[in-house]
């Protein structure tokens, strides 16, 4: 498999599933407003922070921090903004249209149908008309995408590095997705404030989690509980533990051990990450500090989707002897 291909399979999934989580964030966010009256800073800043853009927000649109439309028109329709919906689908199709040989004729038709979907007008139309349904298409597009790839795709290397690709994402959001709370209320935990247990409520919710939360707890929403699921909980398919397990299973698939010095760089770096995460348990975590922690996380993360690129799409050239001339040829 060359790198080229192996590079597409790998962000083509990165960038649906950006996509997918950035309408999942402010999906939420519209219906949490309304239901919490927040001081204004709470509000849609909180959006920019988590999703990476803050500095970027900030240089075009710096007297707009708290002015839902324009958060919501920057995270939705921006080119200038690498986790926007419209930004990740483009991406997201080049990438597709790239390797046409290799993902299947339902992946590219369902993706590019999206693509036209949403960059024409059709989209904007939906998006002025019924902001939850264009949100809601958004994720049911990204769902159907992923679906078909399980199902209309050989499971071998290709797939291998798309699920590796999604993984490391998701992993990277959900520890993005539990640290807006610090921004929004601070560290503590452990005593509940005014408007505390609808963020919790609502974080769950931008995950996905709400109902398997509710299940395993029955009924019982803290905060303490909140974090521990979305972090360690081994079984929910996007909890940080969960995403990173799948993810080293997925790596392991591309490089069994014993496989030789390629890829063994990003293999150190999330194997001992899996092992890390797998041996804390909350009271470590919140004891350290949860935003500190998530911080850590994240950047562990990032650590290891730079070094999949270097082990695997963007190797360094190596040269083991200098290239001579030889004296005829001088």
């Amino acid at each position: 498999m060359i790198s080229r291909v192996a590079e597409s399979c790998f962000w083509l999934f990165r960038y649906l599933e950006r996509a997918e989580n950035t309408a999942r964030l402010l999906a939420v966010q519209r219906s949490f407003i309304l239901d919490l009256d927040l001081p204004d800073l709470e509000r849609w800043h909180p959006l920019v922070i988590v999703s990476g853009e803050e500095k970027g927000f900030g240089e075009r649109h710096p007297d707009d921090l708290n002015d839902g439309e324009v958060v919501q028109e920057y995270l939705t329709w921006s080119e200038d903004c690498l986790v926007s919906i419209l930004s990740s689908i483009r991406w997201g199709r080049e990438n597709a249209r790239m390797i046409r040989e290799v993902i299947s004729p339902d992946m590219w038709e369902s993706l590019n149908s999206f693509w036209h979907w949403l960059n024409g007008k059709e989209g904007r139309k939906t998006y002025r008309r019924s902001r939850d349904d264009f949100y809601h298409r958004v994720l049911e597009s990204c769902a159907l995408f992923q679906g078909l790839s399980h199902n209309t795709m050989l499971h071998e290397e290709p797939f291998d590095f798309m699920r590796l690709g999604m993984l490391l994402e998701r992993a990277g959001w959900t520890a993005r997705i539990l640290d807006v709370k610090h921004h929004a209320l601070g560290p503590t935990l452990d005593v509940p404030r005014p408007g505390e247990v609808a963020q919790w409520s609502a974080l769950l919710q931008s995950c996905g989690a709400t109902e398997l939360f509710l299940k395993r707890f029955g009924g019982v929403l803290e905060g303490r509980m909140v974090a521990e699921f979305l972090i360690l909980e081994p079984n929910f398919p996007r909890s940080i533990l969960h995403c990173l397990d799948r993810a080293w299973n997925f790596l392991r698939r591309i490089r069994p051990e014993q496989e030789g010095p390629i890829g063994m760089r990003s293999a150190d770096l999330l194997g001992k990450l899996v092992e890390e995460v797998r041996t804390h348990d909350i009271d470590r975590i919140l004891s350290s500090g949860l935003h500190r922690e998530l911080t850590r996380l994240i950047q562990a993360t990032t650590e290891v989707c730079e070094a999949v690129d270097v082990d695997y799409f963007d190797p360094p050239l190596r040269i083991d002897k200098p290239i001579r001339r030889s004296k005829a040829g001088a």
